[in-house]
């Protein structure tokens, strides 16, 4: 009984530790992700006069179950031939993979992002509400003025809390550093 004693205390100890490990590696796993992604983006942008590509913020093949691939108008197709593999944009500590794309064949990469393309967001809604014809220019040069606002960031809070508060990793433009997202990163207007 002794034994069986210091034998549970013993893994009541442990259990904590090993699940704190498991989320830094996570953590850490999604940080490399998410400098692929940069890499990629950084490729694009050299290719493409130093403009942000407009894509949709998430990959939205989620609404397509019997779809082979990203819709063409996502993040994951307009850069994935950019990134070394389409598993970087699967974060490892991402447990809301739908369930059709989860248990395909082919499983979710490809087919689902973690990230959500911030720039995507910003550019759809220029385009929205300030009938902007050319979002993609814009945006692109809100983010030279704004150069600790997200162009990517995890798409649910994923990651034990970080120095401050958030639960996302996030890639920013410029540097391509990938850190913490910064909860209110005051970014300057958007001005045509």
């Amino acid at each position: 009984m002794v034994v069986i004693s210091i034998v549970a205390v013993l893994l009541g100890i442990a259990l904590p530790a090993l699940s704190g490990a498991k989320a830094s590696a996570h953590r850490v796993a999604c940080i490399a992700n998410l400098r692929g992604i940069g890499t990629g983006l950084q490729v694009y942008l050299n290719a493409h006069d130093q403009i942000l590509p407009y894509a949709l913020p998430l990959d939205d093949s989620a609404f397509n179950p019997l779809s082979e691939g990203p819709s063409p108008d996502s993040i994951l197709a307009t850069i994935g031939d950019t990134v070394d593999s389409a598993e970087v944009f699967i974060c490892p500590a991402d447990d809301m993979i739908p369930d059709e794309f989860a248990i395909a064949q082919n499983g979710p990469v490809g087919r689902h992002s973690s990230y959500e393309y911030w720039a995507g967001w910003l550019m759809v809604f220029r385009e929205l509400e300030e009938q902007d014809e050319r979002p993609e220019f814009t945006v692109t040069k809100f983010y030279g003025d704004n150069p600790d606002f997200p162009v990517l960031a995890d798409s649910n809070d994923r990651h034990p809390r970080g120095p401050t508060g958030t639960r996302k990793n996030a890639l920013y433009f410029g540097d391509w550093r990938a850190d913490w997202m910064i909860q209110d990163p005051n970014p300057q207007p958007v001005t045509p």
